[in-house]
């Protein structure tokens, strides 16, 4: 029943949201300036990025500059499809979020109940510990593989070699809540989490209680390499010396023609990353944050809900961090891969959110949203 009118007022939330999107607009002039931020990548002999701007839940601007596929030369548009990378991280914590409000779990449950393979470790890891990057788990990329393979995503691998290779460890690398240490295998952990409560796999859980009520239609869970994923983007890298030498470290030789270097990402691994989705889409996610239709002023709590460590790092929240920018309190979470560059930013004070997506490596897509952020600012738009 509790899903059933979250859904509907949910609808009605987005059904609203729309209307009021086709009637919001700022000047030309600052579309213009925008615009110039990404004037070089506005042809389609490049990958490039798309943006999306909102206040109060309200879309000021969206746009898309370079193109989805050099193949066919197909441009970037709001909804074109995107893997996030790390900004895919709270949507893995929303879904605990979602499991907690319904008392299903805690943040003090011990993650061993439903993983077992935590118990050998003398110290209780705890949702808590998983969620706030504080677990002493060792993440997966600095460990070898038993393949002899690296870990570029260009190589297949899944979750479970990730989470296997991590818990080879035999020790933590510290008591948790002792230290503050960015590790994609807690979130991985967090889907398997919510798989063994929920008896679904993590993404159809994702799929039915989170994106599917939001009304976000065009994202998903990619845990499939086979999966078509309609609008996709493909993901690409700068052919230059220096990247040619980062794929020859990783066993990777490649040609030195070309301007740019296709990345398809060939590991399904999620929780962490895994999340592909759209500008449209975000806009929406974004939109909630600030209307608050889904899961009502609790959920928003809880996924800003932060908790004071054995350490001084106390700005994270769930898959999220609280900052400052030029004064202006902020919450976001940037992401970065071979071939991807994302972030997501709201200023909750003033119901804004800037959304920067791209399908370039070196896109530094926090940059971009930076400078998006200063044009608003000069405009008035941001106060």
């Amino acid at each position: 029943m509790r899903n059933i009118i979250i859904l509907f007022i949910s609808l009605i939330g987005l059904t609203g949201c729309a209307q009021n999107e086709l009637n919001s607009e700022i000047p030309d002039s600052v579309k213009i300036r925008i615009d110039s931020l990404f004037s070089e990548f506005d042809n389609l002999n490049c990958p490039g990025y798309a943006i999306g701007i909102s206040k109060n839940g309200k879309t000021l601007y969206k746009n898309g500059y370079g193109s989805a596929n050099l193949d066919y030369n197909i441009p970037i548009e709001s909804n074109s499809a995107f893997s996030i990378a790390s900004v895919s991280k709270q949507f893995t914590a929303a879904c605990i979020a979602l499991l907690i409000l319904e008392n299903k779990i805690s943040l003090e449950s011990a993650a061993a109940d439903f993983i077992p393979e935590l118990r050998k470790y003398s110290d209780t890891i705890r949702i808590k510990h998983l969620i706030y990057n504080t677990s002493g788990i060792t993440d997966y990329p600095r460990l070898n593989r038993k393949s002899g393979k690296s870990w570029i995503t260009f190589n297949y691998f899944d979750i479970d070699e990730c989470i296997s290779t991590s818990l080879e460890e035999e020790t933590l690398q510290f008591k948790p809540g002792d230290k503050w240490d960015y590790c994609n295998v807690n979130f991985m952990l967090l889907t398997k989490i919510v798989e063994k409560i929920s008896g679904q796999s993590f993404s159809e859980f994702a799929k039915r209680q989170l994106f599917e009520p939001l009304g976000m239609k065009n994202t998903l869970i990619n845990d499939d390499i086979t999966q078509i994923i309609k609008n996709r983007v493909t993901p690409y890298n700068p052919r230059t010396e220096e990247y040619l030498d980062g794929y020859n470290e990783y066993g990777i030789k490649l040609k030195e023609e070309g301007e740019y270097i296709q990345h398809p990402r060939n590991s399904p691994h999620y929780g962490g990353s895994g999340v592909v989705t759209t500008i449209d889409d975000l806009l929406k996610w974004s939109s909630n944050m600030t209307r608050k239709s889904f899961g009502g002023e609790e959920f928003y709590d809880l996924m800003h809900k932060t908790i004071k460590f054995n350490h001084d790092r106390d700005n994270q929240v769930f898959g999220l961090y609280i900052g400052n920018f030029k004064g202006r309190k902020i919450v976001a979470w940037d992401g970065g891969d071979w071939g991807i560059s994302s972030q997501l930013l709201r200023f909750p004070d003033d119901g804004i959110a800037v959304i920067v997506l791209s399908n370039i490596g070196s896109g530094e897509a926090y940059r971009k949203v930076n400078g998006i952020a200063d044009i608003l600012i000069d405009e008035g738009i941001l106060k």
